[in-house]
């Protein structure tokens, strides 16, 4: 009976470090269920190549703005951040660097994302990174993209 109780401890103590250890992790798979560019859409009312397009685009400036070293802890929190910036220099989006706030507007106008949407861009993008790589990467992101 001691020996039943005992093994009853370890699987739920085991089951417990399981959960601890995948938290962010079980996170960014509910985030994910949908790619990044799927829940900026639909959240903005977005065609996919303007998402799509807007998410390279607005890693390409952070690509720009910041250190190798801190541009790659944002890439490795996104998913297929590699498909983003390749489809943004698909669309012409980063022919030339960006540079700032402005360019990046450019390229949403070229994407056709009207105004009020493009003004949502960057906090909403911001916004799910940071559910998904924490308060130092979304901070990262802020600034590059500010």
């Amino acid at each position: 009976m001691r020996r039943k109780g005992w093994l009853a401890v370890l699987v739920f103590a085991a089951s417990l470090l399981g959960i601890a250890s995948s938290g962010r992790a079980g996170l960014t798979d509910s985030l994910m269920g949908k790619d990044l560019d799927s829940l900026l859409g639909k959240q903005l009312g977005l065609t996919g190549d303007q998402s799509k397009g807007g998410i390279g685009a607005m890693l390409g400036l952070a690509k720009e703005k910041l250190s190798p070293a801190d541009f790659g802890k944002i890439a490795a929190v996104i998913p297929g951040a590699d498909k983003y910036l390749s489809k943004a220099k698909q669309l012409g989006l980063l022919d030339k660097p960006l540079k700032d706030k402005e360019g990046l507007g450019g390229a949403f106008t070229k994407l056709g994302i009207p105004q009020d949407k493009s003004a949502k861009m960057v906090p909403t993008f911001t916004e799910l990174v940071g559910k998904m790589g924490g308060d130092q990467v979304k901070s990262l992101l802020a600034s590059a993209l500010g």
